[in-house]
């Protein structure tokens, strides 16, 4: 069961219009519309329920529930996908010497840029009944 919250402020009325001139804190702007509010003495206490709305369940599929668990900040995971090497070549920086570069292109069309050079990467051949 959802319980209800409950919101307290002040509000000053304006003895002309008899509307909210001022409100503490100030979470909503006042409905006063005089040149020059003329508020109370004495602010008036008002209490203000508010019946949060349930959120709305959605189903999920084993999939997305699958991958919703493993989405855990910290979690080592594996990802792998297979792909066509369109390009490649060789890189030579400062400091992280020589290595080999990608650009492969998934079977939905995708182009993707490898680099070797990334801890925990790993680059194989497919297996001989999957090449052209």
């Amino acid at each position: 069961m959802i319980e209800p919250a409950e919101s307290t402020y002040q509000v000053w009325y304006c003895k002309q219009c008899d509307q909210a001139c001022k409100i503490h804190p100030p979470t909503v702007k006042p409905s006063c519309r005089c040149a020059t509010p003329l508020p109370g003495l004495r602010p008036t206490t008002v209490t203000q329920m508010h019946t949060p709305q349930p959120k709305r369940l959605q189903a999920l599929t084993d999939e997305e529930g699958r991958l919703r668990a493993l989405a855990r900040k910290g979690r080592r995971v594996r990802v792998t996908f297979e792909a066509e090497v369109a390009e490649a070549w060789i890189s030579s920086s400062g400091s992280s010497g020589r290595r080999v570069q990608f650009i492969v292109t998934t079977p939905d069309g995708r182009r993707h840029v490898v680099d070797s050079g990334l801890p925990g990467l790993h680059i194989e051949a497919a297996s001989d009944g999957e090449q052209e």
